[in-house]
């Protein structure tokens, strides 16, 4: 009988003395796992530009017409009408002026986005992920941003999905196809052949559909490309400055040259009480003739402005671009210009005294701005304008007191 109580007495020690070690292990273990893959929300805002969007909530048949500013929540179905402009951000909480992914909807557009949740813990190495599913989309632009910590943004749509990392994505979705174009970064499409993923870079583009990916190609020629689209060059050689003060005694603006990460940027600024222009120009005389295609791209952003909109004759934007060109009868100087301001008021929003007369935009403040012009042959062609030879671009910023930035700037030609 002792011998029976002395055999459970041991059990119960070798249970007790394992179980400890155990729990010494689990408990520090599992604290440490959870510190390093607990996550948390991030906030969506949607920002209805112009146009119509609605939104279906889950498990909701019926949809609500979302005013300019929204929050949005996951699996919520939003569309987007043909006419329409919207603005999508996902961000901490903490930091709703700096987006990890930035998603620029243009016309009829419609998405869920499923996912979007980061690290809870600083000590995480983990990414912050979006995941957003696209149905249908004529134009839309990502960013993906990096904040210190990676971000990741999985992209479903019909034919298939693309994990996008850090860089500048525009994808086109329809029934048939998903067209997707690398501006900078890499795109990860899986091959339902093999299992392994396809990496996409910079400059190329290609289209998924059932058959699965099509061939590659390489993306519009870039003017700017070798001319320092992207700053990443020192300004002098290639571009311009200049600074105009309208009234004497007035102080001039400045531009800087500006290292953020890896890349570079340039700010225009200035604080005054009278007009004044700051900006960059590039001389570039080249010959298009032949030209299937013409756009402009730039990366851009409005901090300050103490104007409303553009000024009473919508020629003071913070932010301007001005391509100049030779027309078919040899006629220099012959103009296209685009303005961006953050600011609302009563002014007219497109510059009257100008030849070319587009609507400026309004951008959000303090947020960089994706900003892609429609084809400009044909725009120019209503106008009797046949450019042959861009003779300069300029980018500047105009008004009072001011402080703007650019990112890059391409005059992009397909052929």
């Amino acid at each position: 009988m002792y011998k029976k109580i002395e055999g459970l007495a041991w059990l119960v020690l070798l249970a007790s003395f394992f179980t400890c070690i155990l729990l010494a292990v689990a408990i520090p273990s599992g604290i440490r796992w959870y510190i390093l893959n607990a996550t948390r929300p991030l906030s969506i805002t949607l920002e209805v530009r112009q146009g119509t969007v609605t939104r279906q909530r889950p498990g909701s048949s019926t949809r609500e017409q979302l005013g300019e500013m929204n929050t949005i929540h996951t699996g919520e179905r939003l569309d987007l009408s043909s006419d329409a402009d919207a603005l999508l951000l996902f961000y901490r909480a903490d930091q709703p002026n700096a987006p990890v992914v930035t998603i620029q909807l243009y016309g009829r557009t419609t998405i869920v986005p499923r996912r979007a949740r980061t690290p809870r813990f600083p000590i995480s190495k983990l990414p912050h992920r979006v995941s957003l599913e696209v149905l249908y989309g004529t134009n839309i632009h990502l960013s993906v941003e990096e904040d210190g910590r990676p971000s990741r943004l999985l992209v479903t749509t019909p034919q298939g999905k693309v994990t996008l990392d850090e860089g500048l994505y525009t994808i086109a979705v329809d029934g048939v196809r998903t067209e997707l174009s690398v501006r900078s970064g890499q795109a990860h499409i899986p091959d339902p052949a093999t299992g392994e993923s396809f990496i996409l870079t910079s400059l190329q583009r290609t289209e998924l559909t059932k058959d699965g990916i099509g061939t590659i190609d390489v993306g519009e020629r870039n003017l700017l490309h070798t001319h320092n689209g992207d700053f990443s060059q020192p300004l002098e050689g290639t571009w311009k400055t200049y600074n105009i003060v309208g009234v004497a005694g007035e102080s001039p603006g400045t531009v800087r040259r500006v290292a953020v990460g890896d890349h570079y940027i340039v700010l225009l600024s200035r604080a005054g009480l009278a007009h004044a222009e700051t900006g960059i120009i590039q001389e570039l005389n080249q010959d298009i003739r032949g030209a299937q295609t013409l756009r402009v791209r730039a990366r851009i952003r409005v901090d300050t402005q103490t104007l409303d909109v553009c000024g009473s004759l919508g020629t003071e934007c913070p932010v301007m671009i001005r391509l100049t060109f030779k027309d078919q009868r040899g006629t220099p100087g012959r103009e296209w210009l685009q303005g961006f301001y953050a600011v609302e008021g009563t002014d007219k929003p497109f510059c009257q005294s100008c030849e070319w007369q587009a609507r400026h935009i309004k951008v959000p403040q303090g947020i960089w701005y994706d900003y892609e012009s429609p084809d400009l042959l044909p725009l120019l062609r209503e106008q009797n304008i046949v450019p042959v030879m861009i003779q300069s671009v300029k980018i500047y910023a105009s008004g009072h007191t001011y402080s703007a930035a650019v990112d890059e700037i391409a005059i992009l030609v397909g052929e």
